[in-house]
């Protein structure tokens, strides 16, 4: 939530294009995530996520 939140305040103030590139760049960042692996695994798995803030 806090992540929607920063990115949609960073998007004031800027055209459509710089914030959707602000967007892509935020959301690229979380791609080498751990616990973004263990969403997936768990989604799969049809089990709660265990989120180690990795």
């Amino acid at each position: 939530m806090q992540g929607s939140k920063a990115v949609l305040r960073a998007g004031e103030g800027r055209s459509v294009e710089d914030a959707l590139d602000y967007v892509a760049v935020w959301n690229a960042a979380f791609l080498h995530s751990d616990d973004l692996g263990e969403a997936i695994d768990a989604f799969a798995d049809r089990r709660p996520p265990e989120f180690g803030g990795r």
